[in-house]
């Protein structure tokens, strides 16, 4: 006796059709979770951060504006704490007020923890 298996569909997905992209790789925090750092002598919150860069409200900053950020990322279930260090940029401030950064100088192995940290705190948000 043979049994018929099913013929699965599958269909590719186009990056292009999703409103935005960065979403699988980027972390949001919430609003009462929020970790802080210093921009410019300003004391800011994050609002998400990927391996590309962070976004937090504006507080008088501007396009192009820059600094050197320094950030405890915590990593669940980590050995050792990892404390980004890199020059974070002002690309872009949207409609909300709120600015968009860019890392300038992020070597691999920091693209490589901010990932797991990511990586780390989707899946424990995914647990609770």
């Amino acid at each position: 006796m043979f049994l018929k298996k099913k013929k699965i569909k599958i269909e590719a997905v186009n990056p292009g059709d999703r409103e935005d992209k960065r979403e699988a790789f980027r972390y949001i925090f919430s609003r009462e979770n929020r970790p802080s750092l210093s921009f410019l002598g300003k004391s800011v919150k994050l609002i998400n951060i990927s391996a590309g860069g962070l976004a937090f409200e504006n507080n008088g900053f501007s396009i192009d504006d820059q600094d050197r950020i320094h950030l405890n990322l915590d990593i669940p279930d980590a050995k050792k704490k990892f404390v980004l260090t890199a020059m974070a940029r002002i690309s872009h401030i949207d409609r909300e007020s709120i600015c968009r950064c860019i890392f300038e100088d992020l070597d691999r192995e920091q693209e490589e923890e901010i990932h797991r940290y990511v990586l780390e705190k989707q899946k424990k948000d995914l647990r609770n």
